[in-house]
């Protein structure tokens, strides 16, 4: 009888040790996702901010405005997704790209197109900018098909325009505006490749 006593009160102990453990473990899982929705209402208040400057520009270029419609559409799958959930990561990403990519244009259009003191230094400085943007805006099109976007083939086709618009402020020693549109020209590809990575999480390797 006292064995089956004591076996009972371990087994209660036990039991009560794996409740007590269980609550635990629940308690830090609620204050996870909780930080975790904390963070990602943060985090989507600034990028709303940042829309609604650039948006309020009245001169904002075509470009511009295209990127400012597509980060609406994008806040509100963002809104919709899991907070700290990769997808969240990976739309979250996408629209700092293409709000950045808004800031170059602004800049291109706004700063003097050519202020660099060193003429030589400024367009050796240009020409690996714009060889970079070069490799990375051929990767467009392959971004393009792996995100499925709607607006895939778009976002390419931009970057592509900003690539040849920084090669003609090149050509006419227009330095800094070269820059300010190839770094736009890169962070559209960086958008788009975040897109492609939201929709796919492991993409297969291309082929040969």
């Amino acid at each position: 009888m006292i064995k089956l006593t004591s076996r009972f009160r371990f087994l209660v102990g036990s039991l009560l040790a794996a409740l007590a453990a269980l609550m635990v473990v629940g308690v830090l899982s609620a204050q996870r996702n909780r930080r975790a929705e904390e963070r990602k209402l943060k985090d989507l208040d600034e990028l709303s901010s940042r829309l609604n400057r650039f948006a309020s520009d009245p001169e904002a270029s075509e470009e511009q405005r295209f990127l400012h419609e597509r980060v609406q559409e994008l806040m509100e799958r963002a809104r919709a997704a899991e907070a700290g959930s990769y997808l969240f990561g990976r739309l979250e990403e996408a629209i700092d790209g293409f709000l950045d990519a808004s800031d170059e244009l602004r800049d291109a259009r706004r700063e003097p197109p050519n202020d660099d003191d060193d003429e030589r230094d400024a367009q050796q400085r240009t020409a690996r900018d714009l060889e970079q943007t070069y490799f990375r805006v051929r990767q467009g099109d392959y971004f393009a098909r792996q995100s499925g976007d709607s607006q895939g083939n778009s976002y390419a086709q931009m970057a592509q325009r900003l690539y040849q618009q920084a090669r003609a402020a090149y050509d006419v020693k227009q330095y800094r505006r070269a820059r300010n549109l190839a770094d736009a020209a890169r962070e559209v590809i960086e958008g788009l490749e975040n897109l492609a990575q939201a929709a796919v999480r492991i993409p297969e390797p291309p082929k040969l």
